[in-house]
C-alpha cells in the first residue's frame, strides 16, 4: 500500500508533466533554451531566497550532512572523471556524466519520499540536504556545464549569475534568522513553486524531441550504472566511514541514491551540453527509481 501510495502521489504527477511537455514539443515548436535561462536566472534564485531564510538549522547534524555532502560530491565527481576517461567521452558528454552522476532528484522526488518512508523528522532532515544541494547545482553545476562547451573553466559564467549571489543572501539571512520581508517573501514562494514543473516541462520537452540513436544509447547506460549502483553503493560507505548511523544516515542514503536530478536537463539545455544524453540519463534512471528505491529505503533503516 506504502508502494501504491508512493506511486500515485509521487511519481504519478511527475510523469503527467513530463509526457505534457513531450505532447507540446511533438506538436508545437518548443524553444527550451529560454524556458531554461528562466528557470536557471529567475526561478532557481526565488526558490532559494524561499527556503534558506526559514530553514531550521541545527548544529550537530547540519555539520554532518555538509561532510557528507561535500565528499560525497568530491567522490562521484571523481568517478565520473574516471569513467569518461577509461570510455573516451567527448568533452560535452563528460560533463554531462559529472553533472548526473553528482546531482541526485532530491528536491521534487526526494523530499515526498522521505516524508512516506521516514516521517516529519526524515523530512526536516531532508530538507536540509536539498538546500545544500540547490547551492550546489545552482553554483557549481552552472560551472560545470558552461565549461562542458571549452573556452574556459566556467567560473566567469559563474559569477555573473544571480544563483551564486543569492545563495550567499539566502545562507546570511538563515544564519540571522531574518526572513524576506512580506511581499518579498511572497514573491519569492510563487516564483521559487514554479520551478520544478518548469523544469520538469523542460524535461518532457526534451524527451518528446529526443533520437535515440544507438550511439547515445551505448554511453547513456554508463551514466546510468554510475548513478543507479555506484553512487549508492558510495553513499553507503562513506556513511560507514564517518560513523553516520539511524535515522540521518538512512536519509542520506537515499537522498544520495534518488535518480539523476531533472536540473542537470535545465543545465545541458541552456548551455548546450549533451542536451538529449542527459534527457535519457535523467528518463531511464528516473525509470528504474520505481523499481530500485523501494528497495534502497528497506536496506537504508
Amino acid at each position: 500500500m506504502n508502494f501504491l501510495h508512493l506511486l500515485w502521489t509521487i511519481t504519478v504527477p511527475i510523469l503527467l508533466i513530463c509526457v505534457a511537455g513531450a505532447l507540446v514539443a511533438r506538436y508545437q515548436q518548443v524553444e527550451t533554451r529560454s524556458l531554461s535561462t528562466v528557470a536557471l536566472y529567475l526561478l532557481a534564485p526565488a526558490l532559494i531566497l524561499s527556503a534558506l531564510p526559514s530553514a531550521n538549522l541545527r548544529g550537530d547534524h547540519v555539520v554532518q550532512i555538509v561532510g557528507f555532502t561535500a565528499l560525497m560530491t568530491a567522490i562521484c565527481w571523481l568517478m565520473a572523471w574516471m569513467a569518461g576517461r577509461l570510455f573516451r567521452l567527448d568533452r560535452a558528454t563528460s560533463r554531462a556524466l559529472v553533472l548526473t552522476t553528482i546531482f541526485s532528484n532530491s528536491n521534487n522526488y526526494g523530499l515526498p519520499v522521505l516524508l512516506l518512508a521516514f516521517g516529519i523528522q526524515g523530512f526536516a532532515l531532508g530538507t536540509i540536504y536539498v538546500i545544500l544541494q540547490i547551492l550546489l547545482v545552482n553554483t557549481l553545476g552552472v560551472s560545470i556545464a558552461a565549461s562542458g562547451r571549452g573556452g574556459g573553466s566556467g567560473l566567469k559564467a559563474l559569477y555573473q549569475s544571480p544563483l551564486l549571489y543569492a545563495s550567499v543572501l539566502g545562507v546570511v539571512l538563515s544564519l540571522v534568522h531574518h526572513p524576506l520581508p512580506g511581499g518579498l517573501a511572497t514573491a519569492a514562494k510563487l516564483l521559487g513553486d514554479a520551478y520544478a514543473a518548469v523544469v520538469l516541462l523542460i524535461l518532457g520537452v526534451q524527451l518528446g524531441r529526443t533520437r535515440w540513436s544507438a550511439a547515445a544509447r551505448k554511453s547513456v547506460w554508463i551514466g546510468v550504472i554510475l548513478r543507479v549502483v555506484m553512487v549508492p553503493v558510495a553513499a553507503k560507505l562513506l556513511l560507514m566511514a564517518l560513523g553516520i548511523r539511524g535515522l540521518l544516515a538512512a536519509v542520506l542514503f537515499v537522498e544520495a541514491s534518488m535518480p539523476a536530478a531533472v536540473n542537470t536537463v535545465a543545465l545541458a539545455s541552456r548551455y548546450e551540453v549533451a542536451e538529449e544524453w542527459t534527457s535519457m540519463v535523467v528518463a531511464v534512471t528516473t525509470a528504474l527509481s520505481f523499481v530500485y528505491l523501494p528497495f534502497l529505503i528497506a536496506v537504508s533503516r
